[in-house]
């Protein structure tokens, strides 16, 4: 067991490798960083949160940097399954600890977990990996079947498709701002609603809160994000209700479900440069901003073509992880 090391914001350096933090989030990752020195880096082993998001456990495969917030857990000689078994009863710990009551480094040593044994009351690894590989099994098979029976038809259009112009304003006839005026007024909760802000990680998700019905606006439309440093121009798509900042202006279209949202959103994304701090994305130039689009015959969007194209993609994507698992041909 081992503690992370203090890195301030302001000392991180852009790069690629996986910074763990107290977040309960992505695996615990909290951003990408590229320091080298003055940092504690690990792999192939358990983190638990001491602060922050207290007592959440995750499994990192890779190498990554470690924040003072979080400490190693490893055992030499462990699959990533053993670790992954573990993983729910940690996570219990939790319910003893609190921001005002934190899992320091003495506290840690003297917890206890329940494990399964052998017939000479050894902790019994091997049964523990293989209880995980079986969950893991399972769940791909069911998911692999899902995906096999699944009808996609294949666009007739494909590689000859026409493309059109056509304004943000005229493709969302419902463009309506955020409600939220911040964080201040609102308080976070791990199971409360999505709280969006001017971030494309996340598919722009920030914290969860509380749910204040006067705030909550609907799902299934395009957040676009107009303000804030290395996320202004970008866009997600939303299924779910959420809460969001007024930094964002949100676009409805009865047309949307989440393969054309996420379309639509690839071909958003590439006005990201136009915009910084000197010359912002209002409301107005939102408005106006061009998107080039799939046409059909009328010239209108062609929604179906952008629809079965994302879905296409997702069938290819997935199979092909099957594939390297083993489970389809």
């Amino acid at each position: 067991m081992q503690r992370g090391k203090r890195l301030k914001k302001a000392d991180h350096s852009e790069g690629t490798t996986p910074y763990i933090s107290a977040t309960a989030l992505n695996n615990g990752v909290d951003g990408f960083v590229g320091n080298k020195s003055g940092v504690r880096k690990f792999s192939d082993c358990l983190t638990i949160a001491n602060s922050g998001s207290v007592g959440s456990a995750f499994f990192h495969q890779y190498e990554f940097v470690a924040s003072d917030h979080v400490t190693q857990l490893k055992r030499d000689g462990l699959d990533k399954y053993a670790y992954l078994f573990m993983i729910p009863l940690i996570n219990r710990l939790s319910e003893k600890y609190s921001f005002n009551r934190e899992i320091n480094d003495n506290r840690i040593r003297r917890e206890k977990l329940i494990l399964p044994t052998t017939d000479e009351g050894e902790i019994d690894f091997t049964f523990m990996s293989s209880f995980m590989k079986g969950v893991e099994q399972d769940i791909l098979r069911t998911t692999l079947k899902f995906f096999n029976d699944r009808q996609i038809v294949k666009n007739s259009k494909m590689g000859g498709v026409k493309w059109k112009h056509f304004l943000i304003r005229d493709m969302f006839p419902i463009l309506v701002p955020g409600k939220s005026k911040g964080l201040n007024h609102i308080e976070k909760v791990e199971n409360g609603i999505s709280y969006l802000g001017a971030t494309n990680q996340n598919n722009g998700v920030l914290c969860f809160v509380t749910v204040d019905k006067n705030l909550v606006q609907k799902g299934n439309c395009i957040a676009f994000i107009r303000n804030g440093e290395g996320s202004m121009g970008y866009s997600v798509y939303k299924a779910e209700d959420f809460i969001a900042t007024s930094d964002m202006t949100l676009g409805y279209n009865e047309h949307l479900n989440k393969y054309i949202g996420t379309f639509i959103t690839t071909v958003a994304d590439r006005i990201r440069g136009k915009y910084n701090f000197g010359y912002k994305r209002s409301a107005t130039r939102l408005a106006k901003e061009v998107l080039t689009l799939p046409a059909d015959e009328n010239g209108n969007p062609d929604w179906e073509y952008m629809d079965s194209y994302m879905r296409n993609i997702e069938n290819e994507h997935i199979l092909s992880y099957f594939k390297t698992l083993g489970l389809a041909k």
